[in-house]
């Protein structure tokens, strides 16, 4: 049966590390007893050795905290509630959100609980709401802009991930042999 060069190739490196491990290992012969006794020289370095600082008594602990309970819902964060988990079906979803603060958030919910909900409005970053911070309900969009600022921020990325790679494979080995120093 012919095997491919490939697999003949792994099974000999494997077999050199196997090689290389079994005789790296220490005899048994080869070991000698540990000594049980000190030397007078380990005697004389251990006293000049600082003692030990004790500990002083523990402090005593502050008292834990009980959990926080979850504070009720108006109707109308339970409608915003209802809203959300009924939008957060669909992971590619845009949604609107109107913030008290008059701010505008669109993104895709990522997350959703009791409380709140978390909202990614970025290539990396998400943002968590509640649904008190909310003025009105959250609404599905198309978001073809957000879809399409967000694809060049993408692409952006990764440019600039393609032209620092060069870079790096040319300064890495100068900086290693210590021509540049760090």
């Amino acid at each position: 049966m012919r095997w491919s060069s490939g697999f003949r190739a792994l099974v000999f490196i494997s077999g050199f590390f196997v090689a290389s491990t079994a005789l790296a290992q220490t005899q048994a012969d080869e070991i000698g007893q540990l000594p049980t006794t000190l030397s007078t020289e380990q005697l004389q370095s251990l006293t000049q050795l600082s003692p030990a600082v004790v500990p002083a008594s523990p402090q005593p602990r502050a008292p834990r905290r009980l959990p926080i309970p979850a504070t009720p819902l108006t109707p109308e964060e339970v409608s915003y509630r209802q809203a959300v988990q009924e939008l957060g079906v669909s992971k590619h979803h845009y949604i609107h959100c109107e913030l008290s603060n008059g701010k505008v958030r669109t993104g895709v919910i990522t997350q959703i609980t009791d409380n709140g909900f978390m909202l990614k409005d970025g290539i990396i970053t998400s943002q968590w709401l509640q649904y008190a911070d909310l003025k009105a309900a959250p609404r599905p969009v198309p978001a073809v802009g957000t879809r399409i600022g967000q694809g060049f921020k993408w692409a952006g990325f990764v440019t600039g991930c393609i032209a620092i790679v060069p870079l790096a494979l040319v300064f890495y080995p100068l900086v290693a042999a210590g021509v540049i120093a760090d």
